[in-house]
């Protein structure tokens, strides 16, 4: 069977409207169908800038521009796609509305039609039953926005046949765009890594962890990601992210997938993010530190975050207001404006003391971002106690970023931001391995197309090392209990086989 006519049901909607776009792009002819015609009307307008920005790039002739509008086609009338030959949904995410969809279309559509849902949470199986025709639908999650990103996570249902689902992966590669194939488990892949890390990332926030605007600089420079993930909420939307967790924890009962309060006061407070104004981030910026106090460097041992050779030793005085412990040592010195103190698993409770959330002095913990044995990042986690010297914070940030390096602030708490946030995930891309979920390869293509990392979850927490990876998380997950720290079985069997050498 070969495809010439699609169409896409819930175009009115930003998703849709973009599937929509990539289709009409590639050539096929494209009904655009959604219950609203003024939400009809406002995408085509979006459709027209789109093309015509893509025009004055340079990607399309004015020609092209035309044929591609010419191609879509508005309508309310669920009866003007009797003759599609690929019928992509993109509603919203309720199984009972799926189905009553595509329980219609089997009415409306000749009997070779393929059903794709664009789903990123739900079963394609489930989606399909009942339709009348479950051997003919396939899973096509899009990613947002679709007119700009490739990929494409293929999966098929229980009843998928093979011909359907090769006819709909030959779709989406005549659409230019890049197919992976994933199981049909919850999330898939992206959305299976994104929704409970999201949640993550709300939760730390409530816990008081550190900004938003922390988190993000953080992620960024640490992780090298295009995109903060609270920038990531506020982009996608605070009530879109409860919708995915609604849909998702009821069929995972992963607790990291279900809704943090947080979020549900925000929402109800009417901060849904970019779309109403407000959101997690607050637009407040600070001034990085282009002068700073002398420092003198203690070592008790080897360094993480300046190995030998690093800039940052040769700054050194002789004796000076703040003096930088390397390689765990620590000594009280309440004489000295602050006293830096370089954290590895361990927390800064540990050297300064902890007094039932009273503790306070000019102790100031820190650490140097570092996967593994790669270079070190340009970012410095600090960590504070509650009652830590403002003052010392301050010639903390002072002292690292005039030497050039960028500073996030947090509470003293096991993992700090980068693997309290990252960790879980590296788990979950882990077990995704051993559970089938799909190959190493299609789980860091999925991230890197579809969310812009720099590199794939499994390349990064193996490139960093596996053994690494079970001593971050066996001490996170001794301090906190949380099991989404307990090391997977990868990370293991590497220790075990690094104990046993």
């Amino acid at each position: 069977m070969t495809i010439g006519k699609v169409a896409v049901c819930g175009a009115g909607g930003t998703m849709g409207a973009g599937i929509a776009l990539v289709s009409a792009r590639a050539g096929f002819q494209t009904v655009c169908f959604d219950m609203s015609a003024e939400a009809l009307a406002r995408q085509r307008k979006a459709a027209e800038k789109f093309f015509g920005k893509s025009v004055e790039r340079g990607r399309m002739t004015a020609e092209e521009c035309d044929a591609a509008l010419a191609r879509l086609v508005d309508t309310t009338d669920l009866a003007a796609l009797a003759d599609c030959d690929l019928v992509i949904e993109a509603i919203f995410e309720n199984l009972e509305v799926k189905q009553e969809l595509f329980g219609k279309l089997n009415g409306i559509c000749k009997p070779e039609t393929i059903f794709a849902s664009n789903t990123s949470t739900l079963s394609i199986t489930q989606i399909a039953g009942g339709c009348g025709r479950e051997d003919r639908v396939v899973g096509m999650h899009f990613c947002l926005p679709a007119q700009l990103m490739k990929l494409i996570e293929m999966s098929r249902g229980l009843n998928t046949s093979d011909e359907a689902f090769r006819t709909a992966w030959a779709w989406t590669e005549a659409a230019g765009q890049i197919p992976v194939e994933t199981q049909d488990k919850p999330g898939f892949i992206l959305n299976a890594l994104l929704v409970p890390f999201n949640n993550d990332v709300i939760r730390a926030i409530e816990a008081g962890l550190a900004t938003p605007e922390d988190i993000d600089t953080a992620i960024k420079v640490g992780l090298g990601y295009k995109m903060g993930p609270c920038s990531l909420l506020d982009l996608i939307g605070l009530d879109t992210q409860i919708r995915l967790g609604e849909a998702f924890y009821p069929i995972t009962l992963d607790k990291r997938a279900s809704v943090p309060p947080l979020l549900r006061r925000m929402v109800a407070a009417g901060k849904l993010g970019d779309k109403s104004g407000q959101g997690f981030l607050t637009g407040a910026r600070r001034e990085k530190a282009s002068a700073a106090p002398a420092y003198s460097i203690r070592a008790a041992g080897e360094s993480r975050s300046f190995p030998a050779g690093d800039a940052f030793l040769d700054g050194r005085a002789k004796d000076a207001e703040v003096v930088v412990h390397l390689g765990g040592g620590y000594a009280p010195d309440p004489a000295r404006t602050a006293v830096l103190v370089e954290l590895d698993t361990e927390c800064l409770g540990l050297y300064a003391g902890e007094d039932m959330g009273r503790e306070g002095s000019n102790a100031v913990g820190f650490a140097r971002y570092r996967n593994g044995d790669d270079a070190p990042s340009n970012l410095i986690e600090l960590v504070r106690q509650p009652n830590t010297d403002p003052k010392a914070i301050e010639a903390a940030r002072a002292v690292f970023e005039a030497a050039g390096f960028d500073t996030v602030l947090c509470k003293d708490q096991p993992g700090r931001i980068i693997d309290r946030l990252v960790r879980p995930k590296y788990n979950d891309a882990l077990r995704f391995l051993d559970e089938g979920l799909a190959s190493a390869a299609d789980i860091d293509r999925t991230c890197a197309m579809g969310l812009g990392y720099p590199d794939g979850p499994v390349e990064r927490v193996t490139r960093g090392g596996l053994a690494r990876h079970h001593d971050v998380t066996a001490a996170i997950y001794r301090m906190t209990g949380n099991p989404a720290y307990a090391p997977a079985r990868a990370a293991v069997v590497a220790k075990d086989s690094e104990a046993a050498r």
